[in-house]
């Protein structure tokens, strides 16, 4: 359809034209190529205009009437689908497509029933007969399930989990040994935290964008309307009634599309550690927003930055610290407890993660080798929820991790393997003998602080990094617990035997009642041990031999 013909279609169409979002206040022309989905939201559209005008009209229609009920991203995703769907709009010819889908078939039909179905005011009449051609079709759980065991996008395996955890430990270590207010080390910081805050509450990125600072409250204090001001609410900038410092968080639901319209009905717990990173992360925001403010000749006063603090995004776009205001009151003017302004996208807060890891972090997976593991929230809700599963807790307890229903969880109950993602005795091996190559044990031992010892003063082996144990939170105690660690080089002479068998006792008693996780420690300690000595002796006979 060319610019004339379109000319011509708008001209003559005379049916409602202006369509709502989803998101309250949000507005398109159903002949835009650009529809606002919300703050930062765009649906580009352009691509329709190749289609006849028939067929432009009409899931163009489809679209604008089904918008409404869906967010951002799923709308987006459907449209996706759509315009592979647009290659085989005749019946006949999807049919013989849909023949040859394997694990496409669920998005498609998806995409199908929400641009069919989902709305009452208008009936495509191009995509429901090809909805009513697949939609008795049983595709039944087995793709589910093969997602959540897939080696790339599916649940993390036991050594991806605590190379990935380990690898965030270290960088956030990294990241608070730097002069923090700048653009390049705030930004760092930032993208560190939304990590850690990720793995703790397990909730996705849409969710995490939505928080400002007034979601945060000291354990004790309980959390008011998130639609006004909380006077009562204090800055995090000091410890007041311990030296352990706790701190609860509220979140909202995700998948609506609103912003900040639905509170989940019970707030997280956050742990000493975390809560400590983020009181940290408090006072950095804080000297760095005064600071860029500073440079337009605004001061603020210590009420006027706790009011204002409260209304900021806990992540937010560094459009924040680089716009320009007249006054003061132009900036209070542009932030309020329900406004979008300044908060990073879902989008952004994606890719800063995993630029974070592809980029920064070479964290290694026994799995794949070719390149760095990314920390991605699907494979992190996948990894948490199988773990749960494996444990035996209820399904109430499991859609509660992740703040699901427990129909959503009930592909993870599938999975009866008692150790669905077992460790690769070939990895372990080569990552052991790893150590023993690249580092001399003779520099190590030049440093007193890189020694590990035994209680009875026995060297054991040695520390690639000393910081990088300084917050080690290990099962299992030093030296034993120091096996499984890239950052541990083992020495050759000495008797790693005696720790075996303390292993081997220890599973044995914890095998009866103990903690699951506990007992899946205690097990990758002993595989790393016995990699540990077959191959200190395999190097003491080549040596004899040579």
């Amino acid at each position: 359809m060319n610019k004339t013909e379109l000319k011509k279609l708008k001209s003559s169409y005379t049916g409602k034209r202006t369509f709502q979002s989803k998101e309250e206040g949000y507005e398109f022309d159903v002949f835009s190529d650009e529809w606002s989905m919300g703050y930062k939201k765009t649906l580009y559209l352009e691509w329709m205009s190749k289609l006849e005008k028939d067929v432009f009209l009409d899931l163009r229609l489809t679209i604008a009437h089904t918008a409404k009920y869906y967010a951002y991203n799923s709308i987006n995703g459907f449209i996706s689908t759509l315009k592979t769907i647009c290659d085989y709009l005749d019946p006949a010819t999807f049919e013989a497509w849909w023949l040859t889908l394997t694990v496409y078939k669920k998005g498609v039909r998806n995409a199908l029933f929400a641009l069919c179905k989902r709305s009452n005011g208008y009936n495509s009449h191009l995509l429901t007969p090809l909805y009513n051609i697949v939609k008795d079709d049983n595709l039944g759980r087995k793709g589910a399930l093969k997602g959540i065991l897939d080696e790339t996008t599916g649940a993390y395996s036991e050594i991806e989990r605590d190379n990935l955890l380990e690898a965030l430990r270290i960088e956030t270590l990294n990241a608070l040994d730097k002069e923090l207010v700048t653009t390049k080390p705030f930004t760092r910081f930032r993208n560190v935290l939304g990590s850690q805050l990720m793995v703790a509450i397990t909730r996705r990125p849409t969710q995490l964008v939505k928080i400002k600072w007034c979601d945060l409250l000291r354990v004790g204090q309980a959390f008011k309307s998130h639609k006004e001001s909380n006077r009562d609410w204090q800055p995090l900038t000091q410890h007041h009634f311990s030296d352990v410092e706790q701190l609860h968080l509220r979140t909202f639901k995700g998948k609506e599309g609103t912003f900040r319209t639905n509170a989940e009905s019970r707030s997280h717990r956050l742990e000493p550690d975390l809560s400590e990173l983020l009181l940290q992360y408090y006072q950095v925001y804080e000297s760095y927003l005064c600071g860029s403010l500073s440079q337009y000749d605004i001061t603020l006063s210590e009420s006027e930055i706790k009011e204002l603090m409260q209304r900021l995004p806990l992540f937010p776009d560094q459009s924040l610290f680089s716009a320009k205001f007249d006054t003061k009151e132009n900036f209070f003017q542009s932030v309020s407890d329900t406004s979008e302004s300044f908060h990073l996208s879902a989008v952004s807060f994606a890719q800063n993660i995993t630029y974070l890891f592809n980029k920064k972090l070479n964290v290694k997976s026994d799995r794949i080798t070719h390149k760095p593991l990314t920390f991605k929230n699907n494979r992190w809700r996948h990894t948490q929820l199988t773990l749960a599963a494996w444990m035996g807790l209820s399904p109430a307890k499991i859609a509660a991790i992740t703040g699901v229903t427990v129909e959503a969880i009930l592909p993870y109950l599938d999975l009866k393997t008692p150790e669905r993602v077992k460790i690769d005795e070939a990895f372990a091996g080569n990552s052991v003998i790893q150590r023993f190559d690249s580092t001399s044990s003779e520099k190590l031992q030049q440093h007193p602080n890189f020694k590990i010892k035994s209680p009875f003063d026995e060297e054991m082996g040695h520390k690639l990094n000393p910081a990088n144990c300084s917050s080690c939170q290990s099962k299992g105690a030093a030296p034993m617990g120091c096996y499984p660690c890239d950052n541990f080089r083992p020495l050759e002479t000495a008797n790693h035997q005696q720790y075996l068998d303390k292993a081997e006792r220890k599973l044995a008693i914890n095998s009866q009642s103990g903690h699951p996780a506990t007992v899946k420690r205690l097990r990758t300690i002993i595989l790393y041990i016995r990699v540990t000595i077959a191959v200190c002796e395999e190097r003491k006979t080549i040596k004899v031999g040579g």
